[in-house]
């Protein structure tokens, strides 16, 4: 090789590397960013010809073919579109099918210190961007954020596989510490780990948290199949029921204080305040909060007057979506106080600041670092949905009705589904059969990748997108690959709850580490399971 080749084929590895750098660093802070950077990824690639590199083996075309067919799919798909323009707009989402793979898959194989280094900085920014989301809630009341939705820079729940990664990357490093590219001690480590833990918690993303656990389960099962030792899968078993344990026990106990019922005989009630104002009373409405009904013992003419005398924000103003009013009235049921002026009388300045801020429960008071509130919205979200049949406004129970117009399209599209750009006319006509109340500005596709492939695709569609993903995996030599298989595991529990091959941050960050692990991981981490 002349010394002008080995100079070019020197540039290619460094510019590779720098642009793989970038956009592992880029993940947690803009999706712009990511989009740029996929850009850089491809320009460099072709502009260089990266596939001349002695590294790149074009011997294994079809490898990358498969990935990128899954794009050729929505093409096909827009053989049946009624809508081109959306059906481009699709095209557009899904394009980090064919960007990613290709770009590293004609890029120089890195070495193994690059790779690390890679992973590296993703732990490393993943981290700082943990740090700026937890100085956002402990300086809540300052920035005045409204919802734990808006901490993270990018989407919460995208940002929750990043952590969910992060932890996994974090855990293997654990195991095979001595192979990260500084010599960091395992208590640093083991502390980044426990942080991010920690951290995702702070997140509130109830997808990420449960994709996770998933991933926790089958991990602890892959070890306690790959050890033979009696005492270490003693203690894997106990650490696998405890994992099963302790999130039931704490599911059970917010069930338990939302169905915790006062019983109240609507023959005996009391009709007056103790002001001589009139209650009133519904007990067909069914709310509750803490077990109490909320539109009982109800006064709106003193707790408008009472409460227009301690706020700015007026009783009958707009308070996210909703009357300030019901704010207050809920709050006041979740202390167990009447809904009249001495209920009114026994807040305080902090619970006046907090129904201003639209918190309903006085529960959630303090509990920016916990994930109670999170998991006692959505209890009583399917609660009111099962009640009433109302899914508006309530993420899980608009679920329930997405997955439930989907499963009618796969029944009456099964082999090749709707196509690519149908999915709004055919799930407004699907809607409009089931007579439901969603509103048709809630209307959407499952926020399930898995019925949306095969709402879009049918079945044979399905099976080729499916086939594309895995069958390189394994072709490749990764079934052993602990951080390969465990992020597809996380996967493949997450796109249970959302569309996430749909999204621009859930496409491309699933896009990027897909292929960077199919064609950079090392022989270290391609037989890691067998390590513990």
């Amino acid at each position: 090789m002349t010394q002008k080749a080995e100079l070019l084929n020197k540039w290619r590895e460094n510019i590779f590397f720098f642009s793989l750098i970038i956009t592992a660093g880029v993940f947690p802070f803009s999706e712009a960013l990511v989009s740029i950077s996929a850009g850089l990824l491809l320009f460099q690639a072709l502009a260089l010809q990266a596939w001349k590199h002695p590294s790149v083996n074009l011997q294994s075309w079809k490898n990358v073919l498969l990935p990128v067919s899954i794009f050729g799919v929505y093409l096909l798909g827009t053989i049946f579109t009624k809508d081109f323009s959306f059906a481009l707009y699709e095209l557009k989402k899904v394009v980090f099918w064919v960007v990613f793979p290709l770009s590293i898959f004609l890029s120089p194989k890195l070495s193994g210190k690059k790779t690390y280094v890679v992973l590296y900085v993703f732990i490393f920014s993943i981290v700082v961007s943990s740090f700026i989301i937890t100085g956002k809630l402990v300086l809540n009341n300052y920035l005045q954020i409204v919802d734990f939705r808006s901490v993270s820079i990018v989407s919460h729940i995208r940002f929750s596989f990043q952590v969910t990664l992060a932890i996994i990357l974090l855990a293997w490093l654990l195991i095979t510490k001595n192979k990260f590219p500084v010599q960091i001690h395992s208590i640093i480590l083991l502390g980044l780990f426990l942080w991010l833990t920690f951290f995702l918690i702070l997140l509130k993303s109830l997808l990420g948290i449960i994709a996770f656990f998933g991933v926790l389960l089958i991990s602890i099962l892959i070890f306690i199949a790959g050890t033979k030792n009696k005492k270490k899968k003693v203690v894997l078993v106990s650490l696998l029921l405890l994992v099963l344990l302790l999130p039931s026990i704490y599911l059970g106990n917010v069930i338990y204080d939302f169905y915790r019922f006062e019983k109240i005989n609507p023959a005996t009630v009391e009709k007056f305040t103790p002001s001589g104002n009139q209650y009133h009373h519904n007990f067909k409405q069914g709310m509750r909060e803490n077990g109490h009904l909320v539109y009982v013992y109800v006064c709106d003419e003193e707790l408008r007057q009472e409460w227009n005398k301690r706020s700015e924000i007026k009783y009958d103003d707009n308070l996210n979506g909703y009357m300030l009013g019901t704010t207050l009235i809920r709050y006041l049921t979740s202390l167990g106080y009447r809904k009249d002026s001495i209920g009114m009388s026994k807040l305080s300045a902090e619970d006046i600041q907090l129904i201003q801020e639209g918190v309903t429960n006085y529960k959630f008071k303090n509990h920016e670092f916990s994930i109670y509130p999170r998991i006692y919205e959505t209890v009583w979200e399917l609660d009111y949905y099962l009640r009433t049949g109302d899914p508006n406004e309530k993420t899980l129970a608009q679920r329930i009705e997405y997955v439930k117009a989907s499963l009618m399209l796969i029944k009456e599209n099964p082999m090749f589904g709707i196509g690519t750009g149908n999915w709004v006319l055919k799930y407004n006509e699907v809607y409009d059969r089931m007579d439901t109340k969603l509103s048709p500005e809630k209307r959407g596709p499952s926020h399930n990748q898995y019925l949306n492939y095969l709402v879009k695709f049918g079945i044979f569609g399905f099976f080729w997108i499916l086939v594309a993903l895995l069958y390189p995996v394994f072709k490749l030599g990764h079934r052993h690959n602990f951080v390969f298989i465990l992020f597809l595991v996380f996967y493949a529990f997450a796109n249970l709850g959302d569309a996430n091959f749909e999204s621009h941050m859930g496409l491309s960050f699933f896009a990027f580490f897909y292929s960077f692990f199919l064609w950079n991981s090392t022989e270290e981490m391609k037989k890691s399971i067998h390590r513990p």
